[in-house]
């Protein structure tokens, strides 16, 4: 059946009304468009301020705004503050480059990509701000110098002129967002700890009434959203001193939530035959954990503390009676234990929600991240040859404008160089650029020239920055809003006088897409980044930890040492996304986790002051040769554990001891078995 057409006066009245329907559904007033609204306003500010000071380039204070601006207040303190401190550090680094070389291009285009490279790599190692401010900290040499080379009396005058446009942009913004913006990152932080304490009880209640076996683990996205809190604390951290304090009581929490995460996945449902101890360990818990959950939620903290404190002491009490009976078999007693170090972690945690809560001190301690010595070198390698091979084209051709190849490369090689996917970041600021100089042709030479006052200029510039602006709020096109941000601005270079120059835009725009283009081929054909690569890096570094635990304790506290192998299980979730072999890498890297965990129980066991010596003998050698034969380690600890059991035999005294380090030793034996491919053979890693 076929409708008759529209005639175009009905198509027309229907055209109008989906109009006119979409646009009253525009809500003006989302966080989204105050964020819009509120960079745009400290971009006109910076750049009137700018004007007012009469410098050299004042679109680069308002560009320095456009770069900085984040919805959170949080992000753009310290993110600001990180770009002053690198601008400062670059800048005494151009003056030293351009006092001992200005007369010598090409020695100054080594020691430029000498520079570039160190700090590249240095980004590479730092994390979040501090990351950035290494990277501004390089590339500030290229700006400041521009055009310096080929006018060395202007040397002094650029340096300072770029410092003082940094400033302005990161003060103007300052302002604007300390008087327009919440603080609301504490509140998410806290919506995020308290989420994470739900999904991971949520996970150990489903596997606790489950019957499979404790096979599951946990899922990269998992992962990852776990570590996320880490990166959110510090946005919040930032924003408020109070926050900064308890930075290590946050962490201390996170990392007990890793714990309780990796234990969940060790949790199944106690059989009949199990034992009576254990299956009314488990019910316990399955009837107690979602009251704790309900008084977490409903911001209960102390309650909350006070229930998983007493069900740690009950699981605990019941496990200890099974491991005083003469029928220590071993999987009831790997299930309590393994339920026990799942119990103390969500107890670990909640103490440190309650005092996070009540404001009462927490426990000192230093965490330490992964870094990635071996990115690091291949970052700043790449961003050293790409000057020089850059600086090498420049002067070989006579190109009369061969610097600003150099200052849009480096600032792009050192900011994609972070970044897990570099060549389609470069792609996306290919797609930037080229929407930035059309936008900024018809701004500048169709709109500007009618300009006669600062608040037209404003009106005319304003709705490209906005339509920047609302682009890198979107995940999918952030990079390439800020490409076109940066290009367009600079392109239309709003000074005072403004000068329209149609060759001089042609020829630098012509430079812009070619620096661009430029950047992407550094990235594909100079030290290519592979994820898999870095992969293996940290697998190694994985594999490295979990084996120097059967030899000794870690250095620092448990959870020091788990928050570092959580930070590197996260960064293989996010580099391996798109690998369909991601799974796989995830599962050995947590399957060396869950062995050092469990080598940590049995060397407690083996140290408590009731272990009789013997005990504490036997199980320090076994687990001293598991670490010198890796490949012998699953006979070695399965071996020391049944001469445990047969020595411990005829005494009673000794079985709680004895049965324990049975358990834990087996354990290890059990997650070495389906690791019979040499997983954790020895292996040499950089130092992180």
């Amino acid at each position: 059946m076929t409708h008759p057409a529209l005639s175009p006066s009905l198509r027309a009245s229907a055209f109008l009304r989906s109009a006119r329907d979409r646009f009253l559904a525009i809500d003006i007033l989302t966080p989204r468009t105050a964020h819009v609204a509120r960079s745009t306003s400290a971009a006109t500010l910076a750049l009137g301020v700018a004007f007012c000071l009469q410098l050299e380039t004042p679109y680069s204070a308002a560009s320095t705004v456009l770069l900085v601006a984040n919805a959170n207040q949080g992000a753009v303190l310290a993110k600001g503050g990180w770009r002053l401190v690198g601008t400062v550090i670059g800048a005494g680094a151009a003056l030293v480059l351009m006092g001992l070389f200005i007369q010598a291009p090409i020695l100054f285009i080594f020691g430029f990509a000498l520079w570039l490279g160190l700090c590249t790599g240095g980004a590479t190692l730092l994390r979040h701000f501090r990351a950035s401010g290494a990277a501004v900290a390089g590339y500030t040499v290229g700006l400041a110098t521009y055009g310096a080379l080929e006018m060395p009396e202007r040397a002094l005058d650029a340096v300072l002129g770029r410092t003082a446009t940094v400033a302005v942009g990161v003060v103007c913004l300052g302002v604007v967002t300390a008087l327009f913006s919440k603080r609301a990152t504490r509140v998410a932080l806290d919506n995020a700890l308290i989420g994470q304490f739900g999904t991971i009880a949520g996970v150990a209640l489903e596997r606790l009434r489950s019957q499979e076996p404790a096979h599951s683990l946990p899922t990269p996205t998992q992962i990852a959203a776990l570590f996320a809190v880490d990166d959110l604390l510090e946005l919040s951290r930032a924003e408020s001193p109070d926050l900064a304090r308890h930075e290590g009581a946050i962490r201390d929490t996170i990392a007990a939530l890793f714990g309780a995460l990796l234990g969940s996945s060790d949790l199944c449902d106690a059989a009949p035959q199990a034992g009576q101890d254990c299956v009314a360990a488990h019910e316990g818990v399955v009837t107690e954990l979602p009251r704790i959950l309900c008084a977490l939620e409903a911001r209960r903290f102390e309650e909350a503390l006070e229930r998983i404190t007493a069900l740690s002491g009950a699981v605990q009490a019941r496990a200890r009676r099974a491991e005083a009976a003469d029928t220590g078999t071993p999987a009831p007693l790997i299930a309590l234990d393994r339920l026990v170090a799942f119990i103390e972690d969500y107890r670990s945690a909640l103490s440190g929600m309650a005092r996070l809560q009540g404001g009462r001190p927490a426990p000192a301690r230093s965490f330490r991240f992964h870094r990635d010595w071996g990115a690091a070198t291949e970052n700043g390698l790449r961003s050293a040859l790409a000057i020089l091979l850059a600086g090498a084209f420049g002067i070989a051709t006579g190109w009369s404008d061969w610097s600003l190849l150099l200052l849009i490369l480096a600032p792009y090689l050192a900011l994609l160089a972070m970044t897990g996917n570099p060549a389609a970041g470069a792609v996306a600021f290919i797609t930037g650029t080229l929407v930035a100089v059309p936008a900024a042709f018809v701004c500048a030479f169709g709109l500007m020239p009618q300009v006669q006052s600062f608040p037209l200029l404003i009106a005319v510039i304003a709705p490209f920055w906005m339509v920047g602006l609302y682009a890198t709020t979107l995940p999918r096109h952030g990079p390439s809003g800020l490409a076109y941000l940066v290009a367009f601005n600079t392109l239309v270079g709003a000074t005072n006088p403004t000068a329209f120059s149609l060759p001089a835009f042609l020829n630098q725009a012509f430079g812009w897409i070619a620096a661009v283009f430029v950047t992407l081929l550094a990235f594909r054909l100079l030290l290519p980044h592979d994820p898999r690569r870095q992969a293996r890096r940290i697998r190694a570094a994985l594999r490295r930890d979990a084996l120097a635990l059967l030899h000794s304790d870690p250095p620092e506290h448990r959870h020091v040492w788990e928050h570092l192998q959580h930070h590197r299980l996260a960064r293989l979730a996010l580099s391996l996304r798109a690998d369909p072999e991601a799974a796989a890498i995830i599962a050995e890297g947590i399957a060396g986790l869950r062995l050092g965990r469990a080598a940590i129980r049995a060397r407690a066991a083996a140290r408590h002051a009731t272990t009789p010596a013997f005990l504490h003998t036997t199980t320090l050698r076994a687990l001293a040769e598991a670490a010198r034969t890796p490949r012998q380690a699953r006979d070695t600890l399965a071996a020391a554990a049944a001469e445990i059991a047969a020595r411990s035999i005829e005494d009673p005294g000794a079985w709680p001891a004895a049965h324990r380090i049975a358990a834990c030793l087996t354990d290890m034996s059990v997650l070495l078995e389906a690791h019979t491919d040499g997983s954790f053979d020895r292996h040499r890693s950089a130092p992180c």
